[in-house]
């Protein structure tokens, strides 16, 4: 869950926090419900911050590998 791992508040920028919040439903609950009743939000605000966090971590994997690309054609 994400209270396992705390990093201090001044330490997270937005678009990370956002990518936590995807991968923790991503690999600890089975359903938009389970995820909204643990932390006590309605389904649609749960299903559009997954939506958020999805497109967060998309966008850092996209970044992550272009950077592969240009250290490898360096």
């Amino acid at each position: 869950m994400i209270t396992d791992n705390l990093i201090p508040a001044e330490d997270i920028r937005p678009t990370e926090a956002l990518q936590v919040i995807y991968l923790d439903w991503l690999n600890n609950f089975l359903t938009v419900d389970r995820f909204a009743e643990h932390y006590g939000m309605t389904p649609d605000a749960a299903s559009e911050l997954i939506d958020s966090g999805r497109r967060a971590h998309e966008t850092m994997a996209q970044r992550k590998r272009w950077l592969e690309l240009v250290k490898c054609g360096s």
